[in-house]
């Protein structure tokens, strides 16, 4: 466990491991951005942001990661987790390794019919308020170890493609 990762999970890993260490089964689920065509993960309120501001934007060139799984595919992945039961065990539930900041506001701002804009890491705060914390993030993820521990198939739509094919009129503003 890397201590010093910029990831906020940390403190939910303290208190796992707090719990593994007074003999409780506990293992962790590492969860990416859970998607479908309704919701996002933190895509969604990425979006209601966007709304509020009148454009897509990205920290710096965009080339930030992100990844992502189906959130049937992380059902499956629960699952099976439960069926090991192996006390202490890390799942990664990624899909995706890694989607672009870039390549994801080109597809919102296209369902929003904003434009797309980059804000330079210093104006970042000011332009995503708490979410900035998470939007400048290269957080890419395998689940190399995961797939064969629990012989995991992820075969759910990628991230984009359930992006595209969402209704943004019906999500809340």
């Amino acid at each position: 466990m890397n201590l010093d990762h910029p990831n906020p999970r940390i403190a939910s890993e303290l208190a796992g491991q707090a719990l593994l260490e007074e003999g409780v089964n506990v293992s962790v689920m590492r969860l990416p951005q859970v998607h479908d065509t309704v919701k996002q993960g933190l895509i969604t309120p990425y979006i209601q942001m966007a709304r509020e501001k009148g454009s897509v934007a990205y920290v710096g060139d965009g080339s930030n990661r992100w990844p992502a799984a189906h959130v049937l595919d992380v059902a499956k992945l629960y699952a099976l987790a439960i069926e090991r039961r192996e006390a202490g065990a890390r799942y990664h539930a990624v899909a995706e390794e890694g989607i672009s900041a870039r390549a994801i506001s080109e597809i919102v701002s296209v369902g929003l019919g904003l434009p797309v804009l980059s804000v330079s890491p210093e104006d970042a705060p000011g332009h995503f308020g708490w979410f900035a914390m998470f939007a400048g993030l290269d957080m890419p993820a395998s689940s190399r170890k995961t797939r064969e521990s629990l012989d995991w198939h992820p075969a759910g739509p990628d991230m984009l493609t359930d992006l595209r094919a969402m209704d943004y009129a019906a999500i809340p503003a």
